[in-house]
């Protein structure tokens, strides 16, 4: 014998509320920018789609590293559809150097690492700006973001790149320039262990520069940034910033050099010199000089003039790129961080905002702004209403002028956003002890006897209360099978004897889960 009741009426007008999301989860409000959040863009949009790999005609696949070893050489990266080098007047080639395990990879496509070196001999790789004798090859970037430079005499000029991350280390060699022209960059990171002058002009949202070497000059006061972060770890390295309204810079000097050793770690600012943050160390900012802008204009010159005029690269081959558009309507792949961000945005109290999410295995930290603490805890409340998280809790709320910052940790009802939700899939406001009955039946079994059944709150979500009889031994071996089968359900109390039992067990789905998009999949039915 079950007893029923009807669902819950306050989840009925949440579920309401929630058939809205799908209508704006276009809208959502996109997470802050961090080079954690640039590196997994840049990592989705690599493994969005398979490349061609031929390396012998220059298709590089779904490139993610290249080591380039060229000495005397000039050598233009651009953007494109496609990873591809393309020659010039030298010869040389690309080798496989991924690492043994990505290799063997089947679960997901296959990220390449390669070295472009001389060779010898014919070569089908195709020819570009052959009337330019100073130029070696050209390198044309869809997926890469890592580079190593090694070569004396290179020069690289990073021709209007436009990518989410690039970031290079320059191994020791003598006389390498590099000049970034009028590029497009999430996170541009430089480190340099050699004898290097850089520079250039664009917009980057995070700027990274780093010297191990004392000949190093990383001269970047013609590039709009909204982060600068500036390490040098000897002394002599020399740094140029622009430090706008809107730019937060800073340098870090982990030596702490006391008295005028500090002068030896100089930075030159285009801007208030006082705005440069200095959190160990000691450092000399100083004014831009004009010096400084001449040196900065001869480095464009000269590798700007050795490239000479921007090729014209043959079309991507046919089926190896999406039709013009395409990209557009489809939309970049959506990132787990987003997909958390997207579903949850609009559930927010008014003047609250998401800005940064940190993921584990089941769960993660939910940290933004809020209006006080009181918008915070009705958040939490909210979300434990919801059906997409479960135990979700304040970790800390702090005041930040007006308003206060908070940091909500939560746990997934899936091992990772997007994969297969653990919830008993079913449609209504909420579970109904019918629903959950036929479900918990076939595992039970026919040796055990239910008669009763009750879904009850408690403190921590849904309890379902049983009551039935069955040998000892049936009793066990089925309650082992709910715990085994039943993800949606965990073991709370129990008790056998006499030839009857009881049980009470915790709901960790508190609803069934929107029938939009949510944090996780659409549940497998039950067995």
């Amino acid at each position: 014998m079950t007893n029923h009741r009807n669902p819950r009426p306050h989840l009925s007008a949440l579920l309401a509320a929630l058939g809205c999301v799908a209508a704006s989860l276009a809208h959502a409000a996109p997470l802050d920018v961090t080079p954690d959040t640039l590196i997994e863009r840049a990592n989705l949009l690599r493994d969005a789609r398979e490349r061609p790999w031929d390396p012998d005609t220059g298709r590089l696949g779904n490139l993610r590293h290249v080591h380039i070893i060229a000495n005397d050489c000039t050598v233009r990266v651009v953007s494109g559809a496609e990873n591809r080098l393309f020659l010039g007047s030298g010869t040389f080639r690309a080798a496989d150097s991924t690492y043994s395990g990505d290799r063997q990879r089947t679960a997901r496509l296959r990220p390449y690492d390669v070295t472009i070196s001389a060779a010898q001999g014919a070569s089908a790789i195709p020819r570009v700006g052959a009337d330019n004798a100073a130029v070696c090859f050209t390198l044309q970037l869809a997926t890469a973001h890592e580079l190593l430079l090694r070569g004396d005499n290179l020069k690289v000029l990073f021709d209007r790149v436009d990518l989410p991350v690039l970031r290079m280390y320059v191994n020791p060699s003598h006389g390498v320039k590099l000049w970034f022209h009028d590029v497009r960059l999430g996170l541009l990171s430089v480190s340099s262990n050699a004898s290097v002058v850089a520079g250039g002009t664009g917009q980057v949202q995070w700027l990274q520069l780093a010297s191990s070497q004392r000949n190093t000059a990383l001269l970047f006061h013609d590039m709009d940034v909204r982060h600068a972060g500036v390490t040098a770890t000897t002394t002599r390295a020399r740094f140029s910033i622009r430090i706008g309204a809107e730019t937060d810079a800073g340098y870090y000097q982990p030596a702490s050099a006391p008295g005028k050793i500090a002068l030896e770690y100089p930075i030159w600012i285009d801007g208030p010199v006082s705005a440069l943050k200095v959190p160990a160390g000691r450092v000399n900012p100083m004014p831009l000089t004009s010096a400084l802008r001449d040196e900065t204009r001869a480095l464009q010159q000269d590798v700007m003039g050795l490239a000479g005029r921007r090729p014209v690269l043959p079309a991507p081959d046919p089926g190896s790129a999406p039709p013009p558009g395409a990209q557009a309507a489809s939309g970049e792949p959506v990132s787990p961080r987003q997909r958390v961000s997207n579903v949850l945005q609009p559930l927010l109290p008014s003047g609250m905002t998401l800005g940064k999410i940190d993921l584990w295995k089941d769960g993660a930290a939910l940290e933004g702004r809020a209006p006080d603490d009181a918008a915070v805890r009705q958040w939490v409340q909210v979300l434990e209403r919801s059906g997409e998280v479960r135990n979700p809790q304040v970790a800390w709320v702090r005041r930040e002028g007006e308003q206060v910052a908070y940091r909500v940790l939560v746990n997934f009802l899936c091992a990772a956003p997007g994969e297969r939700s653990v919830c008993l899939p079913a449609t209504g406001s909420a579970y109904t002890q019918q629903q959950v009955e036929d479900a918990l039946r076939p595992v039970l079994g026919n040796g055990v006897t239910l008669t009763k059944l009750v879904l009850r709150d408690g403190k921590r979500g849904q309890l379902v209360e049983l009551e039935g009889g069955g040998s000892e031994a049936e009793v066990r071996a089925a309650l082992e099978r709910v715990r085994q089968q039943i993800p949606w359900l965990t073991a709370s109390s129990y008790g056998i004897g006499q030839g009857s039992f009881s049980a009470l067990l915790r709901m960790v789905c508190a609803v069934p889960p929107p029938a939009t998009p949510g944090i996780c999949a659409t549940p497998s039915p039950p067995r």
